[in-house]
């Protein structure tokens, strides 16, 4: 029996799967003949007046027409409202949990009653909440959540990038429901094992909305150029990538050819997406190096004796989450008043050292002063060094001094 990986991405009004095999080599888009479009999945139900069951972006633009209530997206909506279907009425995990169904059980028919082995999923805008959304409809059509595998949309970027080959990186400009964000991914040197990552930038804020139906056609090639010459400046890419509901304008891709020369390549469309979340669930057939979205670039160490060995002892990796990138530990210093540390930024190679000096101590006995120390980042370029005495037992009492670094890294 056939083993299959899948990606599949989610979206407001549709999604897109993408299908490993034993056989293949890359994943590649699964086109459904029966759907519109071919490989686009709708997600979204609608009743019209005359009581059709709209989807899709039929049912979105019907809704924004009408101002109808009850435009319901499956993808994210932990609700769980019922949503009426003329005849019948199902909650909205009912509905999904029947359309996943449909689908997936479809895709392993065309291949023999194969079996699905892993599921990359990612979505727009991918939130803790909408993973537990998805995780607890999959669970219910049969899917256990250790077969599943949840990325964000600049991670699954970046695996595509990497299971395709990146070439001085790429960029991905994606305009969703809320504006537009960037992926820019950069290449790494792996014969020097720096890693391939990711940078996210968010430009919501200068195209509200996505500025659809917003402003008229001139206004928003107006913003749409601003912007893209705002994400597109100066940056070092082979590869651009354009996705969302502004690819179809001409007017938006006369602007976007203004930046590149036959050099470079600009692909639209949204299957990245689905194609990155099926390598990311298949990852560990590919044996990359990557810093991903939300992760730190930068490698922390302390200079100290560990088991009796002199050396750079590791309190940060790099690729740790932003949110999780702090550490706590106590140590005792022998015969000196400093501390020091080594940053190494894993995308360059490079690394700086810094040197704390806490001063004004009591008067201490060689190894009766014991510091702890508190390393976190506040972002992904700033970094901050927290010492506090905290005594020698009844030896020496803690005076609960407090010395504290803020360090830029950019």
């Amino acid at each position: 029996m056939a083993s299959l990986m899948l990606g599949i991405d989610f979206s407001k009004t549709d999604m897109q799967i993408s299908l490993w095999d034993e056989e293949r080599t890359c994943a590649d888009v699964y086109h459904f003949p029966e759907n519109p479009g071919g490989d686009a999945i709708p997600v979204m139900v609608i009743q019209a007046e005359d009581g059709t069951l709209l989807i899709a972006k039929e049912a979105l633009d019907y809704g924004m027409e009408t101002q109808k209530q009850g435009v319901t997206s499956l993808y994210g909506n932990v609700s769980n409202e019922l949503v009426n279907l003329g005849s019948q009425s199902k909650t909205v995990n009912e509905l999904f949990a029947f359309y996943l169904k449909e689908v997936l059980d479809s895709i392993r028919k065309r291949y023999g009653e194969a079996s699905i082995a892993r599921i990359g999923i990612t979505g727009e805008r991918l939130t803790k909440e909408k993973e537990e959304h998805l995780a607890v409809v999959m669970e219910s059509i049969g899917y256990s959540r250790d077969k599943l595998f949840f990325t964000s949309h600049a991670d699954a970027v970046l695996w595509h990038e990497l299971c395709t080959g990146v070439e001085k990186g790429s960029m991905t400009l994606d305009f969703d429901s809320q504006g537009m964000v960037s992926y820019l991914v950069h290449a790494g040197n792996e014969d020097r094992g720096i890693p391939y990552y990711v940078e996210t930038a968010d430009y919501s804020r200068h195209l509200p909305g996505g500025l659809a139906n917003l402003l008229e056609e001139e206004e928003r090639t107006e913003h749409f150029t601003n912007i893209t010459e705002l994400a597109i400046a100066r940056k070092a890419m082979s590869r651009l990538y354009v996705t969302g509901t502004f690819i179809d304008n001409p007017a938006i891709v006369k602007v976007l050819e203004r930046y590149f020369n036959t050099g470079r390549r600009i692909f639209t469309g949204r299957g990245l997406y689905c194609l990155g979340a099926c390598y990311h669930a298949v990852k560990e057939k590919f044996p990359k190096k990557a810093i991903g979205d939300g992760r730190i670039f930068h490698t922390v160490s302390l200079e100290a004796y560990q088991d009796a060995v002199e050396g750079p002892v590791r309190l940060l990796k790099a690729g740790t989450s932003l949110w999780q990138a702090r550490a706590r530990i106590q140590v005792i210093l022998d015969d000196t008043k400093e501390m020091k540390f080594h940053i190494a930024d894993a995308r360059t190679a490079e690394s700086i050292s810094c040197t704390l000096h806490p001063e004004e101590f009591y008067s201490r006995e060689n190894k009766t002063l014991r510091l702890e120390l508190e390393i976190r980042f506040l972002d992904y370029e700033t970094l901050v060094l927290k010492i506090r005495d905290v005594g020698f037992g009844d030896i020496r009492p803690a005076t609960y001094r407090v010395w504290e670094q803020t360090i830029h890294l950019a």
